[in-house]
């Protein structure tokens, strides 16, 4: 088993993202064509490997095309390197211990942070079945088998869906691994899903969010708004 890191997204944190993956081997930054060359020199010269990938003509909703396209990309190249399982993360989050939270992720087929608890926040999207509520899972960083992750990027989306990029995911994994497509905690469960927000709070794990300035894990700790 070998572990490997995604960051996705454009470069513009990289100065303050990259002193966080310090001596960290098998990660990737996968963005995009055009992205400052002085930020790519900098991302290379900490001993990590960057990939350009030409932004797809079609966004979608929330740029999830974009998401989609450049963290399968990033699949690909540490696939290519021998690495089995996969953290993918933003590239604006800051966590505390990469390390540690590598340590306590290892192992896990598919795992997120958390996931919305339905009828709390109103939300109407129609995505297999009408949806009322937020209640899908938080993407802003997962963790999976690279098999598992290929299941959930291995699309693009060729019209602008009024559908959360969360749920889109989601769809994703379970339609290409055969199963009936369902958003919510229990289901997530029965078909080995798991989150690691318990792991992250039992051992002091902190992710800052550079773009709000939100400490991830405590925000989404709300049991009134998430299940985990």
């Amino acid at each position: 088993m070998s572990q490997g890191i995604i960051i996705q997204g454009p470069t513009n944190y990289c100065e303050e993202v990259i002193k966080c993956y310090e001596n960290i081997p098998n990660v990737v930054f996968s963005t995009w064509e055009g992205e400052p060359e002085e930020n790519i020199q900098l991302i290379k010269s900490k001993g990590i490997e960057v990939i350009q990938t030409p932004k797809p003509s079609i966004s979608g909703p929330f740029n999830i095309s974009l998401q989609a396209l450049s963290t399968f990309n990033g699949i690909q190249y540490l696939k290519n390197k021998g690495v089995t399982e996969v953290l993918k993360i933003r590239n604006d989050l800051k966590p505390n211990n990469i390390k540690l939270l590598l340590d306590i992720l290892k192992g896990k087929s598919l795992s997120f942070l958390a996931i919305c608890k339905p009828n709390v926040r109103p939300m109407y999207y129609e995505l297999v079945y009408i949806h009322n509520s937020f209640d899908f899972p938080v993407d802003l960083f997962l963790y999976g088998t690279v098999e598992n992750l290929e299941k959930c990027f291995n699309f693009q989306i060729e019209e602008n869906l009024n559908v959360p990029p969360e749920a889109l995911i989601a769809y994703n994994y379970f339609t290409n691994t055969g199963l009936d497509f369902r958003l919510d905690y229990n289901t997530f469960i029965k078909n080995g899903i798991s989150f690691f927000m318990n792991d992250c709070l039992k051992n002091n794990i902190q992710v800052e969010w550079l773009k709000t300035g939100y400490e991830l894990v405590k925000w989404h700790s709300d049991t009134k708004n998430y299940n985990y």
